[in-house]
This record gives structure tokens, C-alpha cells and sequence, in this order.
């Protein structure tokens, strides 16, 4: 719930670097993420959810960046795909790939 809250902070403001999400932090998201089961219930994938969709938001402004060769050394591009993919694939929320198809292809 916090490290969304915080992706969205910086999402909202992503010129500055606060808030900006470091690869320390995807190591702290994987890790709370194999502490979950398999079995959760609406709330938790609600929750979940919001995270995979704010890394996918993270991701389109960190390929902004790429485009305007921003030195930022917040939480790569690799991170972001691991945290969708985790989230779509575990926990079946396959339709998250359809967002991140639309989100990605404007």
C-alpha cells in the first residue's frame, strides 16, 4: 500500500526526485511480495492490483525519460516488468497486460 502511495506521488510530480522509487526499493516490493499467498482476498488483490498498475505508470514516464536522456537513478525498467508480472502471473490478473498494452502504446 505505501510503495504505491509513494509511486503515485511521484507520478503526480515526475520532474522532481522526490518520491522517486530506487531499485532498493523494487528489492524491498519483491521481497513483501514472496511473503504472500496464493490464496488473498479482494481487498489485498485490489491492493496489489494498484501496485502493478502504478509500476506500469512508473514505467511509461521512466521510457519519457529514456527519450529525454534523464540521468535519474530511480527504479528501472526491469523492476516494473518483474512487478506486473508477478502480480498478473501469481495471482492470475492476466487482464493487467491488457492495460499495460494500452498504457504503453500511446
Amino acid at each position: 500500500m505505501y510503495f504505491t502511495h509513494w509511486i503515485q506521488l511521484h507520478l503526480n510530480a515526475p520532474e522532481s526526485d522526490n518520491h522517486l522509487p530506487t531499485e532498493s526499493h523494487a528489492r524491498w516490493i519483491f521481497a513483501l511480495l514472496s511473503r504472500i499467498d496464493e490464496q488473498i482476498c479482494a481487498d489485498d488483490m485490489s491492493l496489489l492490483r494498484n501496485l502493478a498498475r502504478a509500476s506500469l505508470g512508473l514505467l511509461k514516464v521512466i521510457k519519457q525519460r529514456q527519450k529525454s536522456v534523464d540521468g535519474s537513478t530511480g527504479m528501472g525498467e526491469t523492476s516494473c516488468w518483474l512487478i506486473v508480472t508477478i502480480v498478473a502471473d501469481i495471482w492470475k490478473q492476466r487482464d493487467l497486460w491488457m492495460d499495460a498494452e494500452t498504457l504503453l502504446a500511446a
